[in-house]
C-alpha cells in the first residue's frame, strides 16, 4: 500500500456545490475552490468529496464562501473532443471545514 502525502488547502468556493450520485447510490460533491497565489492570481482546483461528507458538503456549502480542505492529490487524465490526452489535479476530500469569520 503506497503513502500518500496529506494536503491542505483553503480558499474560496467558485460555484455552488454540485452533489450527484453513482449507479450504486455513493454520493459524490465536486466543488471548485479558488486560491490565492503570491502573485494574487486565482488558481482554481477541483475537490471532489464522497459519501456523507459530500452531503453535507451540499448542504452546508456556498458559492464564495472560504472553507479549508484535507485531503490527497490525484492526477488525472482525459481524451478531449480533438483526441489529444489532458491532464489535471483532482483534490479528493476527506475533510472540510468553514471559516467562522
Amino acid at each position: 500500500m503506497e503513502n500518500k502525502k496529506i494536503e491542505l488547502l483553503s480558499g474560496r468556493l467558485g460555484t455552488e456545490p454540485y452533489l450527484a450520485y453513482t449507479k450504486k447510490g455513493l454520493p459524490v460533491c465536486e466543488l471548485s475552490l479558488g486560491i490565492k497565489s503570491e502573485q494574487n492570481l486565482t488558481i482554481w482546483r477541483k475537490i471532489v468529496a464522497f459519501g456523507k461528507l459530500a452531503e453535507q458538503c451540499k448542504v452546508h456549502l456556498k458559492k464564495g464562501q472560504e472553507i479549508f480542505v484535507q485531503g490527497h492529490v490525484y492526477l488525472k487524465t482525459f481524451i478531449n473532443k480533438d483526441g489529444a490526452e489532458k491532464e489535471y489535479l483532482e483534490f479528493n476530500a476527506y475533510s472540510v471545514g468553514q471559516s467562522l469569520l
